[in-house]
């Protein structure tokens, strides 16, 4: 009987000790890799900044950010990487993402899209991932307080 209560204790408590696993974006080349998670720590955290960060750097509807996070369950380095490589590759991001949803790997799916590693396009790619988003925390204007919001990125003049 006490070897019993002990295993339902066991079997109740366990699930309270488990951890989160986390998912690394995985692009083969390591720099990007550390900088997509640190793009999906920040687009967590604060996801209001990330979107409209996103949002302006690439020219697309905040809403459309919102779908592909809330709706589609899209981490924000995904959200961020998929946008990167449909500004450089020239092709839509909706086929980008069903691409990554069907299991293909980024590294894999830029190859499909004509960027060859050492390529003008793949230092394009690398340059474009590295740079904004998550990388530097900066000022940012928040109109909702009247004034300069810490923590996101503020358009470059």
């Amino acid at each position: 009987m006490k070897s019993f209560i002990f295993l339902l204790v066991m079997f109740i408590t366990l699930p309270l000790f488990a951890q989160e696993v986390k998912v690394s974006a995985r692009t083969g080349d390591a720099d990007i890799d550390m900088h997509l998670d640190e793009v999906n720590k920040y687009g967590k955290a604060e996801f209001e900044f990330f979107k409209n960060d996103v949002a302006l750097k690439f020219g697309v509807k905040a809403g459309e950010i919102n779908d592909l996070y809330y709706k589609e369950k899209i981490e924000p380095g995904d959200i961020f990487y998929a946008y990167t490589l449909s500004s450089i590759a020239g092709k839509p991001v909706r086929g980008i993402i069903d691409l990554h949803k069907n299991k293909k790997g980024w590294g894999e799916i830029a190859k499909q899209l004509g960027i060859k590693p050492g390529s003008r396009e793949f230092h394009m790619l690398k340059g474009k991932s590295l740079s904004g988003i998550g990388k530097v925390k900066s000022k940012h204007i928040d109109s909702r307080k009247g004034g300069i919001q810490k923590g996101t990125p503020q358009k470059k003049r």
